[in-house]
């Protein structure tokens, strides 16, 4: 501390270790270092938060470094006047503003808004104004994280100079001011008040504002044209695509058009598309419909990622739907839906599931299918497949015999699921013989034996736990797994209780635990497992 005596208003204090503070009524926060004491820089956002006016007329002399952890303070405390100046000051190229709104609030996006609505109408933006891109999606954001360590004195604002780099969208040729980063999910039928105020505010402003969506995903019919989104949107930003609501064909045709725009997305996911009642017999309009949505889907040459679950227009149109892919797809969920010999063929030899790592068949009945082709489809798989669901195929005994050759090539497999099948111990057996190659399986879904069942169908517990053991104990003697379930029927359809078998691998002594789960209780290590209630 000064030894030689002070006098005025202006101190200046020396202390070990600290940077030398200037203490005055309207400067003091503004000469605080980034690497001063938490409990300074704590005070100094406090007390420029508590007058709003002081606090605005001082951002064009605030420090850089001190910008994101007085914005989250004025985030948190709703402070509007301050975000919407700070916006509009923002020092860096990217505000990731959605990482802060875990709930959407209406007056906080206002502001928001608004502070970008005082940096487009100014004429000249400052050169310390950076800000070319906010971000709205609700994800966690780096930029963010770094200021965790600031506010104990860890990390050294020189290390965050910028934000970290992002995937841009498309641009468009004229002058954009910003760009807006948004995910759009839809969770009723109507647009609430956040999402049609940011309607109504970026559709004002399309000449200047350019809005980005990454992931546009509906789960409710909205009683609105979502055409009307892509007035909006940019249809070439969007990269993933999901209807996770229950559709008619007549929603989905009043989307297709649109669907055919999104010329870059990678993922689609279409749950429950059904043909309306009215519709039954009305044979020609249906297909016509049909037609519709199939050429836009076949538009979308870059998708990676395509699951379709009970969804009415696949059978004999799936190499439609396939035919047109550029990309290699790396998922595939064909779930509950019928196919035909002819869409299995064709999927069999389909040139874009080469390096197809995800296959989902569950509920897809191979009752009236020829197996081989799925053995084929296989055969084609050996060297990237990771995760097989074959879930409530009908596959028979006779059936499994012919995968088996195939499946025992698929050498990266990490998880398989076969429940809900009817499958005996033998050939059970046999399927986890075939498994001996399979190191990397961390997850394996069987389903019970048809020698557990009675005459009536029900679960007998005794020969349950019999069986299920003598599996585990023939795949114990082909090698090491981790995490094995056999289910059975009743426990599936019920949903009830979770009859399982457990093998863990623990420590370096490679001790065997069996585990038997009843809902959420973990009852002590056993070999005996049980059916469902």
């Amino acid at each position: 501390m000064n030894r030689g005596g002070t006098s005025g208003l202006l101190k200046v204090f020396h202390l070990k270790g600290f940077i030398p503070l200037l203490f005055s009524t309207a400067s003091a926060y503004l000469h605080i270092r980034m690497s001063s004491p938490p409990t300074l820089q704590k005070l100094a956002r406090k007390s420029l938060l508590k007058n709003e006016a002081l606090a605005t007329a001082s951002l064009k002399k605030l420090p850089k470094a001190f910008f994101p952890p007085l914005f989250k303070d004025a985030f948190t405390g709703r402070q509007t006047d301050i975000i919407r100046a700070m916006v509009a000051a923002w020092p860096y190229p990217c505000l990731p503003v959605g990482a802060l709104m875990k709930i959407p609030n209406l007056k906080t996006l206002k502001a928001v808004l608004g502070g970008l609505d005082l940096l487009i109408n100014q004429k000249d933006r400052p050169s310390t104004c950076k800000l070319q891109e906010l971000d709205l999606r609700d994800a966690q954001h780096d930029f963010w994280n770094f200021w965790v360590g600031t506010e104990d004195g860890v990390c050294s604002p020189d290390v965050i100079s910028e934000t970290p780099p992002m995937v841009h969208g498309p641009r468009r040729r004229e002058k954009q001011v910003v760009t807006v980063w948004m995910d759009f999910s839809l969770m009723t039928t109507y647009l609430c008040k956040y999402l049609k105020y940011f309607y109504w505010w970026a559709k004002q402003r399309k000449d200047v504002v350019q809005v980005m969506c990454p992931k546009l995903e509906f789960w409710d019919t909205p009683i609105f044209n979502p055409l009307m989104l892509l007035e909006v949107f940019e249809p070439s930003s969007i990269g993933e695509f999901a209807v996770n609501g229950r559709w008619t064909l007549s929603d989905l045709v009043k989307i297709a058009p649109g669907l055919g725009q999104m010329k870059n997305l990678q993922k689609i996911f279409l749950n429950g598309i059904f043909i309306p009642f009215e519709w039954l017999r009305k044979e020609k309009k249906v297909n016509k419909r049909i037609t519709e949505i199939i050429y836009q889907i076949s538009e979308l040459k870059k998708i990676q990622h395509l699951q379709l679950n009970n969804v009415c227009f696949l059978n004999e149109r799936l190499d439609q739907v396939l035919r047109c892919l550029e990309s290699p797809l790396e998922t595939l969920s064909i779930t509950r839906c019928l196919l035909s010999n002819a869409d299995m063929s064709y999927l069999s030899q389909c040139p874009s599931i080469h390096k197809l790592k995800h296959l989902d068949l569950s509920g897809v009945t191979f009752l009236n299918l020829d197996h081989l082709l799925l053995a084929r489809l296989l055969e084609r798989l050996t060297a990237t497949l990771q995760t097989l669901r074959l879930k409530g195929c009908m596959i028979l005994d006779y059936q499994i015999s012919s995968l088996l050759p195939a499946l025992s090539q698929c050498t990266q497999l990490i998880e398989v699921n076969f429940m809900k099948n009817f499958l005996s111990v033998a050939s059970l057996k046999q399927l986890l013989q075939h498994t001996a190659k399979l190191t990397l399986l961390t997850r394996e879904m069987y389903p019970a034996p048809d020698e557990v069942y009675d005459d009536i169908g029900d679960v007998h517990p005794d020969r349950f736990s019999q069986h299920c053991s003598e599996l585990m104990e023939t795949l114990r003697g082909i090698r090491q797994p981790k995490e094995v379930c056999f289910v059975s029927k009743r426990c599936v359809d019920l949903k009830a209780s979770v009859m399982k078998a457990f093998e863990n691998i623990i420590g370096s002594n490679q001790t065997d635990k069996f585990s038997r789960v009843e809902m959420s209780k973990v009852p002590p290590s056993s070999v005996s497992v049980w059916p469902a209630p």
